[in-house]
C-alpha cells in the first residue's frame, strides 16, 4: 500500500497502524471527474491521492470557485466536516484518472484513544491539512498573482498539464486572460 510507504518516511508504522490501513482503509480507481464529496453534505473521509488529481472548489453565486489542487502524495478532507461536524461548503473532484486510499476519520479517531502511533498518524493528517491552509491563506492575502502561479508551479510542476487553465485561474483568483499574460512573462 503506497499511504504505509509514504507514512513510513514520517513516523514508525507499527502492526497496529498497518492492521487499520489494511482493514479500514480502501483504495479504488475513480475516472476523471467523479465527484469524491459533496458541497452542503456531511463527508468523514480522509482522501489520500495514490495516482492522480484532485481538486477541491465549490460553487458561490453560480460561479465554480477552485480552493486547491491535490497531486500524488497528498492528502484532503473535509476539515468544515471533521472538526465542526457540519456539511461541507467544498467539493473534492478527480481531474484525471485516479487512485485514492480513503479511511474514515472517525474510525481513525477511535484508534487514536488506544494507540500513541495512531495519535501521531492522525497528528500527520491534522498537519498536513493545517499547512495547506496556512499555506493558501498567505498566498491569498501576501502574494501578487504572477508570485501565486511561481508558488503553484514550485509545489504542482505539471499542474499546467494536468488542469483546464480556467480552474488555474480561479484558483489563483484572477481572470484567464490575466493568466495568459503571467505565463508569457515567465
Amino acid at each position: 500500500m503506497k499511504l504505509i510507504q509514504e507514512l513510513n518516511k514520517l513516523i514508525k508504522v507499527d502492526a497496529e497502524i498497518e492492521r487499520f490501513l489494511n482493514e479500514e482503509c480502501e483504495t479504488k480507481v475513480f475516472e476523471k471527474g467523479e465527484i469524491l464529496s459533496k458541497q452542503n453534505q456531511y463527508n468523514h473521509t480522509v482522501f489520500f491521492v495514490d495516482e492522480g488529481l484532485l481538486r477541491m472548489f465549490y460553487y458561490e453565486n453560480g460561479k465554480d470557485i477552485t480552493t486547491n489542487f491535490y497531486s500524488e502524495g497528498k492528502i484532503t478532507a473535509n476539515i468544515d466536516t471533521l472538526f465542526k461536524n457540519q456539511p461541507t461548503r467544498n467539493n473534492i473532484e478527480t481531474l484525471e484518472k485516479s487512485v485514492i486510499t480513503t479511511c474514515n476519520f472517525n474510525k481513525l479517531e477511535e484508534l487514536c484513544s488506544v494507540s500513541l502511533t495512531a495519535a501521531n498518524f492522525s497528528r500527520y493528517i491534522l498537519g498536513n491539512l493545517m499547512i495547506e491552509m496556512s499555506r493558501r491563506i498567505s498566498s491569498l492575502q501576501y502574494m501578487t498573482a504572477k508570485e501565486k502561479y511561481i508558488q503553484l508551479l514550485e509545489e504542482n510542476p505539471n499542474i499546467i498539464l494536468r488542469a483546464p487553465l480556467g480552474m488555474i485561474a480561479s484558483y489563483l483568483g484572477i481572470s484567464q486572460e490575466t493568466l495568459s499574460r503571467i505565463r508569457s512573462d515567465i
